[in-house]
């Protein structure tokens, strides 16, 4: 499980980092928060790295082409512009926070430190997904189908580094 946060995290990072490249130009507002976003995304990343160098574990081969992936997603959705942005950001939280929730169950006795990993970065992934909801409409076809592609995108790759 934290092998596919890890990874998830890496995919965040880089989602961030090219929505912000982009925004730059498309959405100079956001600009600010995007960079804070990233950071969070940054310190979380390094959460999971840690923990999983302490006990002795390596990272999910999915790794880079998660971030890969988050990378071409987030210059994708700035180039569309800033409700994209926001659409995106609230869809991927949205299956993360479901994921993360589920993990806090099962950690809860299988392994108290991980969970305390999980913990540690849950309230900035809901602070994420409702400053995302705030800020985004859904009364456009194109967000609605950009909420759906992402949410399914992001589960299939959750369920593919599970296995």
């Amino acid at each position: 499980m934290i092998k596919v946060d890890h990874a998830g995290e890496n995919g965040a990072v880089n989602i961030y980092r090219a929505q912000t490249l982009v925004a730059r130009i498309r959405a100079p507002s956001l600009v600010k928060q995007l960079t804070e976003f990233q950071h969070h995304e940054e310190e979380h990343r390094a959460i999971f790295r840690d923990y999983l160098a302490k006990i002795g574990v390596r990272r999910c081969v999915s790794y880079h082409f998660s971030g890969l992936g988050g990378f071409s997603l987030g210059f994708v959705t700035g180039l569309i512009g800033p409700k994209a942005i926001a659409a995106t950001t609230f869809a991927v939280e949205h299956v993360v926070l479901r994921h993360l929730e589920e993990q806090l169950e099962y950690l809860r006795s299988a392994d108290p430190e991980a969970r305390d990993c999980v913990l540690r970065i849950h309230d900035d992934e809901r602070a994420h997904h409702d400053t995302a909801e705030g800020q985004m409409s859904r009364d456009g076809w194109l967000t609605r189908a950009l909420i759906a592609i992402v949410q399914l995108c992001t589960e299939t790759v959750i369920r593919i580094g599970m296995r």
